[in-house]
């Protein structure tokens, strides 16, 4: 991401402070330039290192010289402590319900881009119960060529202590950029979503969304952090839960989420659900945040700021949800550029501590 270089100033924002009383506050900072997720190393050994190329041929052994030529191929023959690295270029593939082999917690599965080369998954991928898997700058964009495409983009199912981290999700034909849902009673388990950006739905249907976060068992938990989410223009930019059910303890901490309908749209009954230091602003709602009926279990809503709104939520949600230290900004929050992942630093020294780029 561009680096922005920014004066340090002092600046005096009338704020309210949606569950306590309103306050003059003067914030002093220092500029700052937050740097993306470091990313994953390389074993030593080369032996564990398997490549993939839009060049290469499934009937390779997925050397460098020889790399193996599918997504699908490649995430299915990776292994413990095994990494995979993918080559630039463009991959047009529809990969459905992979089931993955497990990493373990000192061994993951890693894949990443090739160093200094940009691979891009044009079509839709769907995983199946991840467990160890680290990947990391692998975009995915929607193919309009395809056939039938499947309700959702990118679908996560279940899985334990798995990341997906520095990518780009956009223009997806679905319900959804990315979602992320539950299996049985206790995955996914300490996931982390971290680092990505998720933007525009180039045909939207009415209940699409940029990033959906779905019905998970009481045992679930994980960490949506980091991300920027923006201009899903006429619907939610992040759905919490549906009809069929909520997330269970997860965090939603440090995300920019810009435009929409709305920022973010709460359902069902989530059960300690966690939603802190993110910026929330640009849509048309008359609140960034909206509670639908059902009284939600341990949730929260603290330290975030609503930018270019009136309101982070309506009054009434206070009743059922806890919550202190919101802000609103009324005014223009002096984005770089609101139609670029790299574009939502602020020129305001207020926001220096929420959302995407929170020292």
């Amino acid at each position: 991401m561009r680096r922005l270089v920014r004066t340090a100033a002092t600046i005096t924002v009338l704020a309210t402070v949606l569950l306590g009383c309103s306050d003059e506050q003067i914030v002093t900072a220092p500029p700052t330039s937050p740097s993306p997720t470091p990313a994953p190393s390389l074993p030593t050994s080369p032996s564990l290192l398997r490549y993939v190329s839009p060049t290469g041929n499934n009937h390779n052994p997925g050397t460098l010289d020889r790399p193996w030529r599918t997504l699908a191929f490649a995430f299915h023959r990776l292994y413990v402590k095994q990494v995979l690295l993918v080559r630039g270029g463009t991959y047009h593939e529809q990969i459905d319900h992979l089931r993955l082999h497990p990493g373990t917690p000192e061994s993951p599965i890693t894949v990443r881009a090739y160093p200094g080369e940009n691979p891009v998954l044009v079509g839709t991928v769907s995983l199946n119960r991840p467990t160890d898997w680290l990947i990391d700058d692998l975009d995915v964009t929607g193919n309009p060529k395809a056939g039938k495409q499947p309700p959702f983009m990118v679908k996560v199912i279940g899985g334990r202590d798995w990341t997906w981290q520095n990518s780009e999700f956009t223009n997806t034909l679905g319900l959804a950029n990315v979602m992320i849902t539950g299996w049985g009673r206790e995955e996914p388990a300490r996931f982390t979503f971290t680092g990505n950006c998720l933007h525009d739905l180039s045909r939207s249907p009415k209940s699409s969304t940029n990033l959906f976060l779905g019905a998970m068992g009481l045992g679930a938990s994980g960490t949506v952090s980091r991300n920027v989410v923006f201009n899903h223009d006429g619907r939610p930019n992040v759905r919490i839960g549906s009809g069929a059910g909520s997330p269970t303890r997860l965090r939603l901490v440090r995300n920019t989420i810009y435009g929409g309908s709305l920022g973010i749209d709460v359902r069902g009954r989530p059960h300690r659900v966690k939603i802190y230091r993110n910026v929330v602003g640009g849509s048309r709602a008359p609140a960034m945040i909206r509670f639908h009926r059902g009284r939600p279990s341990g949730t929260s809503v603290s330290n975030n700021v609503a930018v270019d709104a009136n309101q982070l939520f309506r009054p009434e949600v206070r009743k059922n949800v806890h919550g202190y230290g919101n802000i609103v900004l009324p005014g223009d929050p002096d984005f770089v550029d609101t139609s670029r992942c790299d574009g939502f630093r602020s020129g305001l020294d207020a926001t220096i501590p929420y959302g995407a780029f929170a020292s």
